[in-house]
């Protein structure tokens, strides 16, 4: 599974808590993800559809019952050291986008992301969502040793309130924050948005769809350079 396979949006009604006005006001009912993840998703699956055909058959032509179509997916082993951030992108017709990440601390890869017209600890729950659907939960019973997912954060207002400490409870996730006065590696999330903004240059978002779209080709296109930098093969 690959994250251009999934939908990143958190749309307004998904929300468990959201101001009734941001309701009444906004509407991104149509939102989805970028138009770019959309044909690497189609591509992928046409490569993998003609799996489907091989299925086992008897000498009378009929499909053997219980035998899969195609290998199940298997999900690669969690990285277990993250730094999450939330960054916001104005638009010229729709107001404000908000852009969640989940970043490698080893590899500084962008494992998962999510999108949102309202910002809010949900976000990152909706990121960590999607994270769990590429990657295994750790072992804890298992023969592999267990290792925590620890998933460093700067010491914004939003990673202190109680809803994110709640969200976080969900997940087999440890939250780690800075000491007062120290960046430490949190400064990873600042860089790669900061370096994100420069990338955007001048370009100017008419509508969230416009922002989705480029920030999503951007995520990808981030992701291939810095896999080519560890010497890692893209597919």
């Amino acid at each position: 599974m690959r994250l251009e396979q999934l939908n990143p949006v958190l749309h307004l009604e998904d929300y468990e808590d959201i101001p009734e006005d941001i309701l009444l006001w906004k509407d991104d009912s149509e939102l989805q993800q970028g138009a770019g993840w959309l044909r690497i998703a189609k591509k992928i699956q046409t490569a993998e559809s003609p799996q489907l055909d091989k299925r086992p058959y008897t000498t009378e032509g009929v499909p053997i019952p219980n035998q899969p179509c195609n290998q199940p997916c298997v999900k690669v082993p969690s990285p277990h050291k993250l730094c999450v951030g939330i960054g916001q992108y104005h638009t010229e017709m729709d107001g404000n986008i908000y852009l969640c990440v989940l970043l490698s601390r080893d590899t500084r890869e962008v494992l998962s992301c999510s999108f949102g017209v309202y910002r809010s600890p949900e976000l990152v729950q909706k990121a960590l969502e999607l994270f769990f659907e590429i990657y295994d939960y750790p072992n804890q019973n298992g023969q592999e040793k267990y290792r925590e997912i620890l998933l460093l954060t700067s010491r914004n207002p939003i990673y202190q309130k109680t809803r994110y400490t709640d969200i976080l409870s969900r997940f087999p996730i440890v939250p780690v924050m800075p000491p007062p006065g120290s960046r430490g590696q949190a400064a990873i999330i600042s860089t790669y948005f900061s370096q994100l903004m420069r990338r955007k240059g001048r370009t100017i978002f008419y509508t969230w769809h416009d922002a989705i779209d480029w920030i999503s080709d951007d995520i990808t296109c981030y992701n291939e350079r810095q896999r080519y930098k560890s010497g890692q093969v893209i597919s």
